[in-house]
């Protein structure tokens, strides 16, 4: 543990175990401010299945009011060996959409306070090159997130979209959709009903995640494919977190919720969910080939579970990062997104440096669309090859 020096409003104490914080988190969980990327069963599958490599070290820290020593936040953090460096990030990996602290019961973050909590923050880290923290919404519902008034924070590429819910289940949908998306879900129920019986399912026991998970992961990794693009449920550990997330979330014990939609007994869409403190994430979409794209399955999944959602007490939709037209046409309004990035050494300089030119270049292909489409062309058939075994 190594708490900070110097006066501030804040202290903060760095514990490099769970175990050291594990009550204090379940009841910021359960009765002050989280979101469910930071449930305990969403974490335990994260230190399952991606973290606990050499080169990986966590952290947490508990940040204290420095007058009357009453805990006010905990942040996760995560140390990584990257490029040679040691960069600090948020203890999420890829799969957490949302960076922010837990908050104490009822507590609210000074706006003007950000300087003096990065000051406590940095006073108390572990040995870093660099500090990069993605994925920081300004608000929390509708409570400040303490990350997004740090200092040096930067607008992050893409914005998030969501959209609040209420009313009656049954006409939630109808109120949020503009015209052209509710054309659209009439001409899916009618095409939907013409090609069979259509059933949307709920996982709700082991079996139904042991059906509903890997037809997901095949729809997600085919379309990905036929694009030429890389999805890192590639990644043998990455279905296996998603998929124990999912098996120790049933009966309410974590936020992950899994929708399957069928027509005539053929599974046409799936969608991975996370759902807490009255608010439904949707982290994947995935649906059928293209000989039901007539049917707009990925509309009509996400037309149930909105309504699920409401039933269920739901009152902010999280439709997640990029800007798709889907979102908009369900409601959604976009929210800005920042990041944090600072380099603590002239090691940590140079990869943040190397960083930011590699992701211009990136941006400068997908501008292009001839180029885009070249380099995407490129990867699919390497792909292609390494799928056959071809040389």
């Amino acid at each position: 543990m190594a708490p900070s020096s110097g006066k501030s409003a804040f202290e903060v104490r760095r514990h490099d175990r769970f175990d050291a914080v594990s009550d204090l988190w379940s009841r910021f969980q359960q009765e002050g401010t989280s979101t469910a990327f930071q449930h305990v069963r969403w974490l335990q599958a994260v230190a399952d299945q991606l973290s606990g490599k050499a080169n990986e070290k966590p952290c947490f820290l508990e940040i204290c009011d420095a007058h009357a020593g009453a805990p006010l936040m905990l942040l996760p953090l995560v140390v990584t060996t990257q490029s040679g460096c040691k960069v600090l990030t948020f203890l999420g990996y890829a799969v957490s959409d949302i960076s922010a602290p837990l908050m104490a019961p009822g507590y609210v973050f000074p706006e003007e306070a950000g300087p003096a909590l990065w000051d406590a923050i940095q006073a108390a880290l572990p040995p870093a090159d660099l500090v990069i923290i993605d994925q920081i919404p300004a608000l929390l519902r509708h409570i400040r997130n303490p990350l997004a008034c740090l200092p040096h924070l930067e607008a992050a590429d893409r914005q998030s979209f969501d959209v609040a819910i209420d009313g009656e289940p049954d006409l939630v949908v109808d109120r949020l959709v503009n015209n052209q998306t509710r054309r659209i879900l009439k001409t899916s129920q009618r095409r939907m009903s013409e090609r069979g019986e259509i059933r949307f399912l709920v996982a709700e026991t082991p079996e139904d995640i042991e059906l509903l998970f890997p037809i997901m992961v095949r729809q997600r990794l085919d379309r990905f494919r036929e694009l030429g693009r890389f999805d890192f449920l590639e990644r043998p550990e990455i279905q296996a977190f998603y998929r124990q997330a999912a098996l120790s979330s049933l009966d309410g014990k974590g936020p992950v919720r899994l929708f399957g939609l069928s027509v005539g007994g053929t599974w046409i869409a799936t969608t991975y969910t996370l759902v807490h403190a009255g608010t439904i994430h949707l982290t994947i979409v995935a649906m059928a080939d293209s000989s039901w794209h007539s049917c707009s399955p990925g509309m009509a999944i996400i037309s149930r579970y909105i309504r699920w959602a409401r039933q269920q007490g739901v009152t902010l939709v999280d439709f997640s990062i990029g800007e798709l037209a889907y979102k908009v046409g369900f409601g959604g309004e976009p929210r800005d997104r920042y990041r944090l990035c600072i380099p603590l050494t002239v090691k940590g300089r140079i990869l943040l440096a190397v960083r930011k030119k590699v992701a211009r270049l990136k941006q400068g292909i997908k501008e292009n669309e001839t180029l885009s489409r070249f380099v995407r062309r490129g990867i699919q058939i390497y792909r292609n090859r390494g799928q056959s075994g071809s040389p």
